[in-house]
């Protein structure tokens, strides 16, 4: 069998690769659009919805189901609410249009991706609801592709996905998440490489960190103006991301 280099391919060992603060692109939305956060049931999608709406950028929460998130949090005042009774397709599509018909085409898209209830101390978990909610974000995908690239040709437009697993994309000394939801770096990368206009980033971001700083890390990379940057950690030891670790002879 011919070696992988020779057909171009590189084969190594990732590891984390440190990244200067992003630059910051001062930017509005396509008049008319929104910006669609669904919601992990933490302080966390409040501090995003706060900051996006000081911005002056009209903001969508959307609730997923009670049995996947089972708490949730008051919204800030003048945000507007889209609740999902369930994750079947037929529902989100319904709703992802009656987004669009009630609060404008959606310009920007972000996943908060709740946290694993079920892995508290107990190590590395797969869980049905984690599956169901990956599935959910492929479909959401699936049904804003034709928004959210018609909203990059007026101006920026992003997707972007959330997780908190150790801020090191699991390479850290965290164990206790469930790791399905890593499933969303893949899915990013390869919206990168389809959506050439739209800007697409999966942020790893520490569990300890506090809301507000969390989402002002939210907020800081959908502004970053580098795209070739595609997944992005922050942890104790700063922002990173994975690239081959070099090749020794």
């Amino acid at each position: 069998m011919e070696a992988l280099e020779d057909f171009g391919i590189r084969r190594g060992i990732v590891q984390l690769k440190s990244l200067p603060e992003p630059d910051q692109l001062d930017f509005e939305l396509p008049e008319g659009h929104c910006c669609l956060i669904s919601d992990d049931g933490t302080d966390l999608t409040v501090e995003v919805l706060r900051q996006f709406a000081q911005r002056g950028w009209p903001v969508v929460a959307l609730r997923l189901p009670q049995q996947v998130v089972a708490r949730r949090q008051p919204l800030p005042a003048g945000t507007h609410e889209l609740v999902l009774h369930d994750l079947s397709e037929a529902h989100l599509q319904e709703r992802m249009a009656e987004a669009a018909r009630l609060y404008g085409p959606v310009a920007v898209f972000v996943h908060l991706h709740p946290s694993c209830s079920e892995c508290q101390g107990e190590g590395v978990t797969f869980t049905v609801s984690g599956r169901q909610v990956l599935q959910s974000v492929f479909l959401t995908a699936k049904y804003l592709k034709e928004t959210l690239n018609k909203a990059a040709v007026k101006g920026r437009a992003a997707f972007m996905t959330v997780v908190r697993l150790d801020g090191e994309f699991g390479l850290g000394e965290r164990s206790d998440f469930d790791p399905t939801s890593g499933g969303l770096f893949g899915l990013v990368k390869s919206l990168n490489l389809e959506w050439e206009a739209v800007f697409c980033r999966a942020l790893d971001l520490d569990p300890e960190l506090k809301p507000d700083q969390a989402a002002s890390l939210v907020l800081a990379e959908l502004r970053d103006p580098n795209r070739r940057v595609v997944e992005v950690g922050y942890s104790a030891n700063g922002r990173a991301t994975l690239a081959l670790a070099p090749q020794t002879a």
